[in-house]
């Protein structure tokens, strides 16, 4: 009954965002390039449910798409020499009225969606992990509806360092942005590629039952756009010639109380504890030159996006209610303002997992299914995710 009436109260989370955009037309020929910031945490559903906080508690495949030393955390039952993991996300926004905040409420029905997915794998002291996100973001435009489309991989190699009690990764990613008419058949508008870098490390202290980790990630800036495809449409006269993916910084923290101290090494294959987690994380983006926001794009306008850098605060909590079979989270996170003229938002998020499965598969394992979801003003993100329960 508590836990209904928690989620009902995040649901109903009212409207903290003012929505005042600042436009201005697109000149035909104009350079400006689109920002691909986003302000919300994508990808695992865990992770989501926390309120986006994991910097210091990210581990395996899911753990990498925030922060590049993942593979090469432990789990603190595993023993091998060797060892795999996996991972599978989706998340569905479509119930979202401002899926970007960005003030233009402009979101076709059915169309924001993000997938992930990923595999890692460790040998003695040292891991790599491979992981991809694919996202469509519908936007109305002056003609036909239109899809924004990105695919991020993201390759990290990590290594843990036992006489320091900590694990260091780098990884680099490789992305493609297009904008693809909502049509069958329907070619790319224009496509844009790109690249970075980036670095993350998180200190376990033997014994404690705290853990401390950050990450940096380089921005990616590109001009290399193809635009051969887009003849015809209106808006092929208004198309960006670059795109940027702000830098970003980020630092956290995490706690657990347990009956035993978390950071040791365990006997058995699954570590069945009631226990309470709590993380929480800094994040610092950086200013995007010169940027402006998708939403807009899509109704031929300008909305300056990332003139400053901006600050993220996240917190959440994670509670083994039933040890070894069911798991509580809920957090919150401020969605800082990216857009001249409209205010930041706070989230609610809240999630619930459970174990399904246990089968033989290079040893014992155990699956689960985890339920998620991120609420704000204009803004609802369902999850869903399938994968090893840990």
């Amino acid at each position: 009954m508590k836990l209904g009436v928690v989620v009902a109260a995040v649901w109903a989370v009212p409207a903290l965002a003012a929505a005042d955009p600042m436009l201005e037309p697109i000149q035909p020929g104009q350079s400006y390039a689109i920002d691909l910031y986003s302000g919300v945490p994508i990808g695992n559903s865990a992770v989501i449910a926390t309120g986006g906080a994991s910097q210091a508690y990210s581990i395996g495949s899911s753990g990498t798409l925030v922060n590049a030393s993942a593979p090469a955390v432990r789990q603190t039952t595993d023993t091998d020499s060797w060892n795999w993991d996996y991972h599978v996300d989706y998340l569905l926004g479509s119930l979202s009225s401002d899926y970007a905040n960005s003030g233009i409420a402009n979101l076709p029905e059915g169309h924001a969606k993000t997938i992930t997915f990923g595999g890692a794998l460790r040998f003695g002291d040292w891991a790599g992990a491979l992981t991809a996100t694919y996202r469509t973001i519908g936007i109305d435009s002056s003609g036909a509806a239109l899809d924004a489309q990105s695919w991020f991989a993201k390759l990290a190699i990590a290594k843990w360092f036992p006489k320091i009690d900590m694990s260091i990764g780098l990884a680099i990613d490789s992305g493609t942005f297009d904008v693809v008419p909502d049509a069958p058949g329907a070619a790319d508008l224009f496509t844009i590629q790109g690249a970075n870098l980036e670095a993350g490390a998180q200190w376990i202290p033997r014994r404690q039952s705290f853990r401390v980790g950050a990450s940096l990630v380089a921005p990616i800036t590109t001009s290399n756009v193809t635009v051969d495809q887009c003849t015809g449409a209106e808006i092929c006269m208004y198309l960006p010639d670059r795109i940027v993916t702000p830098g970003q910084f980020a630092a956290g923290v995490a706690y657990r109380w347990a009956e035993t101290a978390w950071n040791q090494t365990v006997g058995g294959v699954f570590r069945d504890e009631e226990s309470l987690i709590a993380v929480a994380d800094v994040v610092i983006t950086g200013s995007s030159p010169d940027a402006y926001g998708l939403d807009a794009f899509g109704i031929e306008q300008l909305e300056r996006s990332g003139r400053h850098n901006s600050i993220s605060v996240r917190g959440g909590v994670e509670y083994e209610w039933v040890p070894g079979r069911f798991r509580v989270r809920a957090g919150s996170y401020w969605e800082p303002n990216r857009f001249e003229g409209v205010s930041g938002r706070l989230h609610g998020t809240f999630g619930i997992e459970g174990r399904v499965l246990e089968f033989q598969l290079w040893g014992r394992r155990r699956g689960r299914i985890t339920l998620t979801g991120d609420v704000a003003a204009g803004y609802r993100n369902l999850g869903f995710s399938i994968g090893f329960w840990h």
